[in-house]
């Protein structure tokens, strides 16, 4: 959801306020996946972070308001238990990562008049690969020619960048505003899939002596206007992102269970473009949005695709969503949501041949292909239970996927078992009906 940003007030008189806030946090990703295809599979991937962050408001005018702050996190990777199960079982846990991310920021919320606003900043950011594992040193050809232990603690690489960021808003009239804005960002901590491997096992890494941060450099501009005394809203909005040290396995990389992630990946550039369309209801018994989106996502690695721009696995070409919710009384709300979007790019064979009797299918072309089409429908229904100034509790009722659509969760190929000479797609899918209750306590 868009802000709008309100019309500006000049104060007669305004004293300057301060004011801190302090935040401890702790979050646990946890991502466990089981398959039988032929043979049991199953993986399992952790994320356990401890973060702090210290900030500091300024306010010396109604039209300033600046944000000096420090953030510090310690990121605990497992990348993940491999078990499979065949004519044996066997069973691989990959080394944890450890890491130390900071980041020093200052922003100021700038006024500049009834029509203009603006907000600038810089954010200092590091990222320190840590200790209480082995890491590798690789040649040009990224081939492990030694290796080293480094204690708990230790400091294995440090990178820093500088995260400039800058936006503005100007009102044209009442009812309109045109909003452009810069940011450059970091990451990481990376998500790596191989769809060549028909497999859903995500693979999680960070950065490290041998794999640089990600960087993007992206530009947005749009327009927005409402209408009927902001009773609806509409904007539109294009956006073009440069991409820098972008991450993405080699071809026939081992993707599963392979420790040294390190020899199995590239990086290069990538682009994303795309301009987004919204419509949005506001206020009354029945309100909600729909929204557009035409987008394209590209990489370009040396090594990969024949040094060639391909389809990133995300590349959506179009992405809908209708929304609907329905004030029914003061105690029932209604609501519905439908999205749909054009299926991930993927890698089909181009052939095969056989290695000690086995059939090995060969990929010329990375992520040339389609994933069928992917929507669903989602329905809920809210039951308030009571409401007073304190607290507020209430019943959520949800029906996931509630006309069943058997959505493609993962498309594998195998040899025709009636024709050798045939290959054969097989797709498979996950949550059809996922029905739930919740209960909500606000205070």
């Amino acid at each position: 959801m868009r802000q709008r940003v309100p019309e500006c007030q000049v104060d007669s008189y305004h004293e300057s306020e301060m004011a801190s806030s302090t935040f401890l946090q702790y979050s646990r990703y946890s991502y466990d996946a089981e398959m039988d295809m032929g043979m049991s599979m199953a993986a399992d991937a952790k994320i356990n972070d401890y973060g702090f962050r210290q900030e500091f408001k300024y306010q010396p005018g109604s039209n300033s308001t600046w944000r000096i702050g420090v953030q510090s996190t310690y990121h605990d990777l497992a990348p993940g238990d491999f078990n499979t199960e065949s004519d044996m079982k066997t069973t691989l846990n990959l080394h944890h990562r450890y890491s130390w991310e900071n980041g020093l920021y200052i922003s100021n919320q700038l006024k500049l008049g009834d029509q203009l606003e603006v907000l600038y900043g810089l954010c200092l950011s590091t990222f320190s690969a840590m200790g209480n594992g082995e890491y590798y040193e690789l040649n040009e050809q990224r081939e492990v020619v030694d290796s080293v232990w480094y204690g708990k603690g230790k400091f294995v690489k440090t990178y820093v960048n500088l995260e400039p960021r800058l936006s503005a808003v100007y009102k044209l009239n009442h009812t309109s505003s045109i909003k452009a804005s810069y940011a450059r960002t970091t990451q990481n901590m990376h998500l790596l899939t191989y769809v060549n491997m028909g497999s859903p096992f995500d693979r999680w890494t960070s950065s490290s002596n041998n794999i640089k941060p990600q960087t993007a450099d992206q530009f947005t501009v749009g327009y927005f206007r409402n209408f009927n005394d902001n009773t609806y809203e509409f904007s539109v909005e294009a956006y073009y992102k440069d991409m820098h040290n972008q991450i993405d396995y080699k071809d026939h990389a081992q993707f599963q269970g392979y420790d040294v992630i390190d020899t199995e990946v590239r990086t290069g550039k990538g682009r994303a473009y795309g301009i987004e369309f919204m419509f949005k209801k506001r206020v009354g018994r029945f309100n909600g949005w729909a929204s557009y989106t035409l987008a394209k996502s590209e990489k370009k690695i040396d090594g990969i695709n024949h040094n060639r721009w391909y389809n990133a696995y995300q590349d959506r070409t179009h992405d809908i969503s209708l929304v609907g919710i329905y004030e029914l009384n003061r105690k029932w709300t209604l609501s519905a949501a439908w999205v749909y979007y054009t299926g991930n790019a993927i890698s089909y064979p181009s052939g095969k041949y056989q290695i000690d009797g086995k059939d090995v299918m060969y990929y010329a072309e990375r992520n040339g292909y389609r994933a069928p089409a992917y929507h669903r429908l989602d329905l809920g229904a809210t039951c308030l239970l009571k409401k007073t100034r304190k607290y507020e509790s209430e019943l959520a009722f949800s029906l996931y996927n509630a006309y069943g659509r058997r959505n493609a969760y993962m498309i594998q190929f195998k040899t025709n078992e009636d024709d050798p000479s045939k290959t054969s797609a097989y797709r498979y899918s996950l949550f059809t009906y996922v029905p739930s209750i919740s209960w909500n306590f606000k205070f």
